[in-house]
């Protein structure tokens, strides 16, 4: 099936991705029919058939008998017949597409949980279309009025850092949602959610690190009203609590999940007077701009500053030192969340809410002991 992007400056525009390698469809005027449109009608004629049995046909019911079929698939390949998918699903209330809302295109964790969805999708016979609300709460609630408006069966959402307090009821009425890794810390009447244990995978990075020896780390998180944020910020001070370290409070520092706010941060953790020894980012765009913070301070990475970030990508094998990261199955999240939702809207029995996938800790060479036991 076709995937679809919307426009997010004009969330009422659809434009569709090309499918034909940049070239434009040929254009035959010898073809029988060309610029008209075929109705159900002409198909039946063909066919020798009613309207009805060759709607039953198309909708693969099985009182059609094989000869029947064989009939009106020929009668379809030669008529060059396409049904009308918008009247269609007029008629059964179901379009048979899905939307996927993310925050940020730029991320590739989410390029690869639209990826997962859409695959999941196009193997169900749904098409996809996606929005990019760019963390703003104004652009997510446009997008979520036009998927209203154009009758999607459901929304796989993974809502912007100042949306996560709204309410989507008022917007989407009955069409069901699904959050994919963020998620509201209060609940809602979503049909589920999937992600990862965030607790759990923050916790382990941070016993990596002091596992290493260090007892002075900051950290880079996300803002605590995401439940996905405040989840990894709980693993951390976990963590440090098992090993009867007392938090120090100015080295938690909450961020945007932005280059920006990385950067910003990172500097001032590395600009104080008793600066960490390691710094840990819940994710992988303020990891990036952590880096770029340890560079242009000129500082030595890991023998001056470790560095562990969330999320594994291309250009976490790109960097020099490469990064150590936790690494979570963004694509797998995705396909899940398709499913679940499909899986709601045709009326299958539902999994169990949450769905919490497993992560690993990918050690690279951005993570040494402190330099003090390097001595």
């Amino acid at each position: 099936m076709a995937q679809t992007v919307l426009n997010s400056r004009a969330p009422s525009i659809l434009v569709a991705m090309a499918t034909s390698g940049g070239k434009h469809p040929r254009s035959d005027s010898k073809t029988k029919n060309s610029g008209q449109h075929i109705t159900i009608r002409e198909v039946a004629k063909a066919a020798g058939a009613s309207v009805s049995t060759i709607s039953a046909a198309l909708n693969n019911s099985d009182y059609v008998s094989a000869e029947m079929r064989s009939r009106i698939q020929g009668a379809i390949k030669q008529l060059k017949y396409r049904p009308n998918d918008l009247a269609r699903g007029l008629r059964l209330q179901k379009t048979h597409t899905i939307a996927v809302i993310v925050p940020d295109l730029s991320n590739n964790f989410y390029v690869d949980v639209v990826r997962g969805a859409k695959d999941y999708s196009t193997s169900a016979n749904y098409t996809v279309l996606v929005g990019d609300s760019r963390e703003k709460w104004d652009e997510e609630r446009d997008y979520l009025d036009s998927f209203h408006r154009r009758r999607v069966d459901g929304v796989v959402r993974v809502p912007a850092m100042d949306a996560l307090t709204k309410k989507m009821k008022p917007i989407l009425g009955n069409i069901p949602w699904i959050y994919a890794d963020r998620y509201p810390a209060s609940g809602d009447s979503s049909v589920g959610r999937v992600g990862i244990d965030n607790v759990v995978a923050a916790d382990n990075a941070t016993r990596y690190l002091l596992s290493l020896g260090h007892r002075s780390i900051g950290i880079i998180s996300g803002d605590i009203s995401s439940g996905t944020s405040a989840d990894r910020l709980e693993g951390f001070l976990q963590a440090l609590r098992a090993a009867n370290i007392r938090p120090d409070r100015s080295m938690i520092l909450a961020g945007h999940n932005d280059i920006e706010s990385g950067h910003k941060h990172a500097m001032q953790l590395l600009q104080r007077a008793q600066r960490p020894t390691a710094i840990f980012c819940t994710n992988n765009m303020m990891a990036l701009g952590a880096f770029a913070a340890i560079q242009e301070l000129g500082m030595r990475c890991p023998e001056e500053i470790s560095l562990l970030g969330f999320d594994d990508f291309y250009w976490s094998t790109l960097l020099r030192p490469t990064l150590t990261v936790v690494r979570q199955p963004a694509r797998e999240v995705g396909m899940i969340a398709a499913r679940m939702l499909i899986d709601h809207v045709e009326g299958r029995s539902p999994i169990e809410t949450p769905v919490l996938l497993a992560t690993q800790l990918i050690v690279r060479d951005s993570c040494s002991p402190p330099r003090q036991m390097n001595a």
